[in-house]
């Protein structure tokens, strides 16, 4: 298979995944573009990037699937799709993104027993011990919008979570009065705006947990961490530890290479 000219069809998007992907996989010469359920994503990053669908239904996204005939389809974290479109034989990719694998493991071995699926993916090095035969797929940061900004910064640490998760936070945090927390899905931040948030502290404190009760923390930089990282601003993850130095794996294009190379080998 020639290195140039696949046609990609994303299944679904995860913090914007897909959609950045796609954007520098199109950069590369490979089409790319994403169907996403409208109701599941908040902050609708692929409209950002021009090159995301928002369905109301699978009826409308099997439609348009059958009607793009894509050389690749990548699901993301959308085995139901991946289970009604198997029968297609349409070569195939699944990317793992979180609680799904994390919180039933046999989910990966469904996937396995599909016909078309020729990769696995997972998004942090965690999961890998759920899905022994899956890559890696470093998540891409688009380093261009995410960058440092030579703006007046709040001394006070921002984390943005959920409200449930709080409590949670301020217990793990030497002082919980002295943290901004805000609730990203009750006051969202437009995927555009989000590098002047970040900008607008020194610290980012990075803390993301599984919906487990109690919450478990997972060892793991969240997107928003590795952004903020971009952006020049140091991240406190779980373990307390500073992070300040994005590899080079992350840069959007790079990951997008790795991505290209895995699904033509």
């Amino acid at each position: 298979m020639s290195w140039q000219g696949l046609k990609i069809l994303h299944i679904g998007d995860q913090a914007g995944v897909a959609a950045l992907l796609a954007f520098e996989c199109s950069k590369l010469g490979h089409s790319s573009y994403v169907l996403q359920d409208s109701s599941i994503d908040t902050f609708r990053i692929g409209a950002y990037y021009k090159n995301t669908e928002y369905l109301d239904n699978i009826e409308q996204i099997y439609r348009i699937a059958f009607k793009s005939a894509p050389s690749h389809l990548i699901y993301h974290d959308q085995y139901k799709m991946a289970e009604t479109f198997d029968y297609m034989h349409i070569p195939s990719s699944y990317v793992f993104h979180g609680n799904m694998l994390r919180g039933d493991d046999k989910i990966y071995d469904k996937v396995l027993e599909l016909e078309s699926i020729d990769n696995i993916f997972v998004t942090t090095e965690d999961m890998l011990d759920y899905a022994p035969k899956a890559e890696l797929l470093v998540r891409p940061i688009d380093v261009d919008l995410f960058r440092p900004m030579d703006i007046k910064k709040q001394t006070v640490p921002l984390c943005l979570s959920q409200l449930r998760y709080f409590a949670e936070i301020r217990k793990r945090c030497r002082d919980p009065n002295g943290i901004f927390l805000i609730d990203r899905f009750k006051h969202p931040i437009t995927y555009k705006n989000m590098p002047l948030m970040l900008n607008s502290h020194k610290t980012y404190i990075d803390l993301k947990f599984r919906p487990t009760h109690p919450p478990t923390l997972i060892p793991e930089l969240s997107m928003t961490g590795l952004q903020a990282i971009a952006c020049g601003i140091p991240v406190i993850g779980w373990d307390s530890e500073y992070h300040e130095t994005l590899d080079r794996s992350h840069y959007a294009e790079n990951s997008a290479r790795e991505f290209i190379r895995v699904i033509q080998e």
